[in-house]
């Protein structure tokens, strides 16, 4: 038997193999939900460390970056060709820009999780 014998077969029966595209309704509600889930949660730390002029500065930025991204993932996604974000920044800014968006990712999900744990303690 080889190492990937099984590999493609479907655990359920009548399931399929390949999964049905994603919807644009379905990508606003992935997208709402992790800025409602940690994004919001975090504006009250944020207002009490920075203060509410410095902090209401930090969400202006935070928000032409998101536009910004918005921006590079509309102009150099191949219609649905690429399909991650760190292939999408490769496909722009060659291969350290699609490493570079690994690490970032990376950090940005470490950070969510800190700061749910710090919710829930």
């Amino acid at each position: 038997m080889t190492p990937s014998a099984g590999v493609h077969i479907p655990l359920l029966t009548g399931s399929k193999l390949v999964p049905a595209p994603g919807t644009v309704p379905g990508a606003v509600l992935n997208v709402a939900t992790s800025i409602i889930g940690s994004g919001i949660m975090s504006i009250p730390a944020i207002l009490k460390v920075l203060g509410v002029f410095p902090a209401m500065a930090l969400i202006l930025i935070v928000a032409v970056l998101a536009e910004v991204s918005v921006d590079f993932l509309m102009r150099f996604t191949d219609a649905g060709v690429k399909t991650t974000y760190a292939s999408v920044m490769r496909e722009a800014f060659g291969s350290v820009g699609g490493l570079t968006t690994k690490v970032i990712v990376i950090i940005n999900n470490f950070g969510g999780l800190i700061l749910l744990l710090i919710i829930i303690g």
